[in-house]
């Protein structure tokens, strides 16, 4: 029994699903032991088939297991409830359920720390910085709340334009020593924070190491959904929808929150490449799985419109989608994704995004060249358009360099 179960993790660590599957089932018939049941769950649940999963572990009956037993199996069912089953208030619900039923300072800040990531990905990541922070702050805190509590951290930090913890925080959840897909959540982080510190080197080479270390499958197409965004503020579009299209595709079963964000923004993509259709396609995948699961990435969702508008040349709409981005990205706290939003507004040609972002004031080497740029459209300025144009291209933003030098040459024009 042990070493069916041993070798069902196994094959789970090399992303060998379905073998992972097989000596699951095999290991229930050596006893039905909650072991057994919690990876075969997980493999069910890693190939898209939640329902079978949450199946498997409803067939516990959580008032004979012990407090260690009831959490190992309470948090999986929880984060199949949310990301594969797309029932994210039945989630929240059922884990402070079982958080009123435990004892221990340590279970209930393992419980936490989980229910400060699902607030993270329902877009409330002020919620989750608050209930990440008193997890890392507890001494009760184990191994597996400090991962979990410190990968959300670092990437509501990154998003809420609070840049100087987010490397520490990814390093401390990898340290914990229950990685994961959690690392991916921590390098999103670091990845946001060294692009809009200016060192588009060192995000793609921290988002280049996650695909060489990934295993084939999700998390190899979560690494390339990351090495993606890079090509995106890089100017690289081409590179950028060729991975997205599998990684996209890899992901959809899956119902992690990734797979919206790789349909928005392989959508983003196609429209900066002038795919009207195939935008378009993409941007209808991607509104039809967007949910409370992926609300962190609505301003994505918008900004995913803005291009698509771009490539029908609707500049009005563009314009108006690019500023809902930025205003939804504000709703939720997230300011260094309203920078984005309102860089991109720039752009498509919005002459009154400069007054956002100087409101915004975030404080980055990117945040300072986008309100140059946008102060620049403003006055119709060709010299200004000209210098921020090439002050992006100095730090590897080619497509915003692009577009300020069309621009500059119109504005010289008149």
């Amino acid at each position: 029994m042990v070493d069916r179960i041993a070798a069902a993790s196994d094959a789970l660590d090399r992303g060998d699903l379905e073998s992972a599957e097989e000596l699951g089932r095999a290991a229930l018939t050596d006893g039905n032991p909650l072991s057994a049941r919690l990876v075969l769950a997980q493999a069910l649940a890693w190939q898209g088939r939640g329902r079978d999963a949450d199946a498997v572990l409803a067939e516990v009956d959580p008032s004979t297991l012990n407090e260690t037993d009831l959490l190992s199996w309470a948090l999986p069912r929880a984060a199949n409830q949310f990301w594969m089953l797309d029932e994210p208030e039945r989630a929240t619900a059922f884990l402070r359920a079982t958080r009123a039923r435990v004892a221990t300072a340590p279970a209930g800040a393992t419980i936490d720390a989980l229910l400060g990531t699902f607030a993270m990905n329902a877009g409330s990541p002020a919620r989750a910085m608050e209930i990440s922070g008193r997890v890392l702050a507890s001494p009760d805190a184990d191994d597996q709340a400090v991962g979990w509590a410190a990968a959300a951290a670092a990437l509501c930090h990154a998003r809420m334009g609070s840049f100087g913890d987010v490397d520490d925080l990814a390093m401390r959840a990898v340290a914990a020593g229950h990685p994961g897909l959690l690392r991916f959540t921590g390098a999103f982080g670091q990845t946001t924070a060294a692009v809009l510190g200016g060192d588009l080197g060192r995000a793609q080479e921290l988002a280049d190491g996650l695909v060489r270390a990934a295993d084939p499958g999700p998390s190899r197409a979560i690494g390339e959904v990351l090495v993606a965004d890079v090509l995106l503020w890089r100017g690289d579009a081409d590179g950028a929808v060729g991975l997205l299209e599998g990684a996209a595709a890899t992901l959809a079963p899956t119902g992690y929150s990734w797979g919206p964000l790789a349909w928005m923004s392989l959508a983003y993509g196609l429209g900066q490449l002038g795919r009207t259709a195939d935008a378009g396609r993409m941007l209808a995948r991607a509104e039809a799985r967007h949910g409370l699961k992926s609300m962190l990435f609505a301003p994505e969702l918008s900004l995913a419109k803005a291009w698509t508008a771009a490539a029908r040349r609707d500049v009005h709409g563009a314009i108006d989608a690019a500023r809902e981005a930025a205003r939804a990205a504000e709703r939720g706290g997230q300011s260094a994704v309203a920078l984005r939003a309102l860089l991109d507004a720039v752009r498509l040609g919005d002459v009154r995004a400069g007054d956002g972002i100087a409101r915004l004031g975030v404080d980055c080497v990117v945040g300072r060249l986008a309100l140059d740029y946008g102060r620049a459209l403003t006055a119709r300025d060709a010299s200004g358009l000209s210098a921020a144009s090439a002050a992006f291209a100095g730090i590897g933003m080619h497509g915003v360099a692009a577009d300020a030098a069309r621009q500059a040459e119109a504005a010289g024009q008149r």
